[in-house]
């Protein structure tokens, strides 16, 4: 596991602590699952993740800042579903990002959560 995997997992973890659903990094070639928490590691879940990253490598912003600036750059896009919140992190047009899950009332501080999660992965890329 990357170090930077490893410390976004740990910066989840202490965030979110039990609400912590799961977490999967993809690029262009495949993905890995960073963590699943064991009441959904079930096997419909696992049968579901090469369509979900699919078509997580195929969305798109709803505002690309060359279309309207004023917004700037997307940093993570948010599905609240149901049961959960997915957090969406694009890393790049090469079909590179992570997905969080999360229980669904962890998202209240979204916005500093996303900004914490960013630190992270851009240490990567830096």
């Amino acid at each position: 596991m990357r170090e930077s995997d490893r410390r976004l997992l740990e910066l989840v973890r202490g965030r979110a602590g039990d609400a912590f659903r799961g977490a999967v990094r993809y690029d262009a070639d495949g993905f890995t699952v960073l963590y699943v928490r064991d009441d959904i590691g079930t096997e419909e879940l696992r049968a579901a993740l090469p369509t979900i990253v699919e078509r997580a490598r195929a969305d798109e912003p709803v505002v690309p800042v060359d279309i309207y600036g004023a917004l700037g750059e997307t940093q993570a896009a948010v599905e609240l579903q149901e049961n959960a919140a997915l957090v969406h992190f694009r890393r790049d047009t090469g079909g590179r990002g992570l997905l969080i899950s999360l229980d669904r009332d962890v998202a209240q501080g979204l916005g500093s959560f996303v900004e914490k999660c960013l630190s992270v992965l851009d240490e990567e890329s830096g």
